[in-house]
């Protein structure tokens, strides 16, 4: 996950905002470079967080014409592990963050 976060960080300073199938795919699959990331519990929570950004992004888009920045996921992804080990959804005032971290955890209790 930290991999992951780093990958975001430097993604959003290099001024790709938009995500674009691509460039999810890639944050993604780039955390795998890491030896200790790349397990087949870690790719498969990934597969489940990547399809689940896809989709999200796409709902969000049609739904009400916001786009989805790396900084949204960012900033999901800071509050994915707090929810993971406290088991409620931190306070944030980015509800577009909220709703891909209620969707992740949703589907992550699915697993």
């Amino acid at each position: 996950m930290t991999a992951l976060l780093n990958i975001l960080r430097v993604s959003s300073r290099r001024g790709r905002c938009s995500l674009n199938e691509k460039a999810i795919e890639r944050l993604f699959l780039k955390a795998l470079d890491d030896p200790g990331q790349n397990t087949d519990v870690v790719r498969r929570v990934f597969s489940i967080l990547l399809k689940a950004t896809l989709r999200y992004r796409d709902d969000v888009l049609s739904s009400s014409g916001v786009v989805v920045t790396v900084a949204d996921v960012r900033s999901s992804l800071e509050l994915l592990v707090p929810a993971l080990a406290l088991g409620n959804v931190p306070v944030t005032d980015n509800k577009v963050s909220l709703g891909l971290l209620e969707l992740w955890l949703n589907e992550l209790r699915l697993i």
